[in-house]
């Protein structure tokens, strides 16, 4: 399989796996409990069984490569004051299209060395376990914070898969492994909100990656936990020694476009067509203003930016969003009150 390794990696391909398409049967009793305990991903398909099986997305599939895309590029650095930390997953170019370009530029491959004819690529928008078909194919170890590590890359890694119609020889033989337990589970005990509740065992809807992404009010008892965070959370990443010593990979696509941080005051004062301009390159354009701001005005108000107190009552008073206005009230009462 080397040249299908090679071809991959001649495509932008960080690491490359070949797994059977068949279904996840390993993981159905984690997810069931996890849906029953409601701690299941509300952004995931609520149709556990569709997730199961690659057929059910496609059903010619065969054989699932499982490709991996390395994001670790600069240290993020002290963050100025008025400002919220992006997360590293969206600081380039939205990895859905990065990934998407590099899987497509694999197929050719595909098609003159194995014959494919019929092909499904999956880029984290599609009810397929990434995850779980990465730690299936052995592309990927699966951590205690529950993130795919692809040495020697750790966990910064974006996920993609091409499910398709001819059946293709597995590799590798043997799996990645991770000594999660030498390092006294830093991840789970650096967790903000204990949304990992031990290894390899998360709340995902306590995850200050989902709340600062998901629409609506953030509930009081996350608002102070979630820091200076604008959007997503690399808290049990960075805490994990084997991120600490991960191989950078200084692609372009992935330099800071927006990140590591961004002014606050700034973002209040934009409207729909410049936040689009702003984070239209990036994975953080999908949700749009009023995610953002609720956001920007939360952090101020963990900040106790007085300097921010003109702009927050302004907010408070006539943003057009209601939970926009809550959150830029929440953050004047947290800042005259300090």
């Amino acid at each position: 399989m080397d040249r299908l390794r090679q071809a991959a990696y001649r495509a932008g391909l960080d690491g490359i796996a070949v797994t059977h398409a068949r279904p996840l049967t390993y993981i159905e009793s984690f997810l069931r409990e996890a849906q029953a305990e409601g701690r299941y991903a509300q952004f995931a398909h609520e149709d556990i069984g569709l997730r199961l099986d690659p057929k059910n997305v496609f059903h010619a599939a065969k054989s699932v490569i499982s490709g991996a895309v390395a994001y670790k590029t600069v240290e993020p650095g002290p963050a100025a004051p008025l400002t919220g930390r992006i997360s590293r997953s969206a600081w380039g170019k939205d990895y859905h299209k990065v990934v998407r370009e590099a899987l497509e530029r694999l197929v050719p491959f595909l098609q003159a060395e194995y014959g494919v004819k019929q092909w499904h690529i999956a880029v984290d928008d599609t009810p397929l376990i990434e995850r779980a078909l990465a730690g299936q194919s052995k592309l990927a170890a699966i951590g205690a914070n529950c993130a795919a590590y692809v040495p020697p890359f750790g966990s910064w890694v974006f996920l993609g898969e091409i499910v398709v119609d001819v059946e293709l020889p597995t590799f590798p033989e043997t799996a990645p492994s991770l000594p999660c337990e030498e390092c006294g589970e830093r991840c789970v005990k650096a967790c903000p909100t204990g949304a990992l509740m031990a290894p390899g065992k998360i709340d995902a809807k306590r995850c200050l990656s989902f709340l600062t992404q998901k629409t609506g009010a953030i509930p009081p008892e996350f608002r102070k936990k979630l820091g200076n965070r604008l959007w997503g959370c690399d808290t049990c990443q960075e805490a994990c020694p084997i991120n600490q010593r991960a191989k950078r990979a200084p692609r372009e696509e992935f330099s800071p476009i927006i990140g590591p941080h961004y002014p606050l005051l700034e973002l209040l004062a934009m409207g729909k067509a410049q936040i689009a301009q702003a984070f239209g390159e990036t994975s953080m354009a999908w949700r749009g203003k009023n995610v953002l701001q609720r956001n920007a005005c939360l952090i101020l108000g963990n900040q106790k930016a007085a300097a921010a107190l003109p702009v927050l009552k302004d907010t408070a008073d006539h943003h057009p969003s209601p939970t926009v206005r809550e959150a830029a009230a929440w953050a004047v009462a947290e800042i005259e009150g300090a």
